[in-house]
Order: C-alpha cells, then structure tokens, then sequence
C-alpha cells in the first residue's frame, strides 16, 4: 500500500490527538464510570492496532525479512520513511498506553495518590517505560485491603 505522504500525516495526528481522551480519564478522572467503561476495555488499543495493521499487513514480507535478521542499519533503513515512521509511532503510542492502563489499574488497587499517579502517567505518555518504573518504584507495596476489583 502506498499511501500519499498527507494520508500519513493525517493518520498520525489522528493517532496522536486520539489516544490523549484515554491518558486524561485514567490522569484525572481515574475513577469516574466512563474512565472504567472505556479503559476496561481493549478498544482503545485496539484502534490503534488497527490502523497499524492496515499500514504494516501489505509490506509484511519485507518487514519480516528484515526482522528475522535484523541489523541496525536495515532496521534505521526501515524506520526513516514516513510509513515506517508512522509505523513505529503507532507501535510506541499502543504500548504506551497499554503500560498506562496498567498503572491506572494497578493504581487504584493500590490507593496511589494523585501526584504519583499524575507524575507516572504523564512520564508514561512521553516516554513509556519511564513512567512504568516509576509507578513500580513509588506505589505501595501491597493493595488496600479495601480495594474494589476493577479488572
């Protein structure tokens, strides 16, 4: 699939403006019935991962060549184009948010408080494991006894 360099452009923004709804909820909303209708849910992920799949799928076979014998320079090949770019992008902001749906969960069962659930979601949103270890290093050791299950 070759898609013009302005289809890129918009898939990108769309991605990027449309996961933000989701870090909001679980960052200031954390506990509101729409933020635990939404991400209790796998959608929004998998919105991503489906724009994902519609750019990567066609290109598959030259992707997974390069994969299974991956060097740096194939791969840094492979991620300077706008589609390969765009690829990746969609990749980091899935898995980003996957990590962030997992602090807000974890979280909750834990009572973290405001600031580090903030701190942790923001690091999260702007540089993915970052904000996940913090979380892991900052939360309480152990759940409150009187922590509603939210899975």
């Amino acid at each position: 699939m070759n898609l013009s360099a302005d289809v890129l452009s918009a898939l990108f923004l769309a991605a990027t403006i449309g996961v933000g709804p989701f870090w909001f909820l679980m960052a200031v909303r954390p506990t509101a019935e729409i933020t635990r209708r939404t991400m209790l849910t796998p959608w929004p992920v998998v919105a991503i991962g489906l724009i994902y799949a519609a750019l990567v799928i066609p290109s598959a076979g030259a992707i997974l060549g390069t994969l299974l014998n991956p060097t740096l320079s194939a791969i840094s090949a492979s991620l300077a184009t706008p589609a390969g770019s765009l690829a990746v992008w969609l990749h980091v902001l899935a898995f980003d948010l996957i990590a962030g749906r997992f602090i807000w969960l974890d979280g909750l069962s834990r009572g973290v408080g405001a600031p580090l659930r903030i701190a942790a979601l923001t690091l999260a949103l702007m540089f993915g494991p970052l904000g996940l270890l913090l979380h892991l290093a900052l939360r309480p050791r152990r759940p409150r006894e009187s922590a509603q299950a939210v899975s």
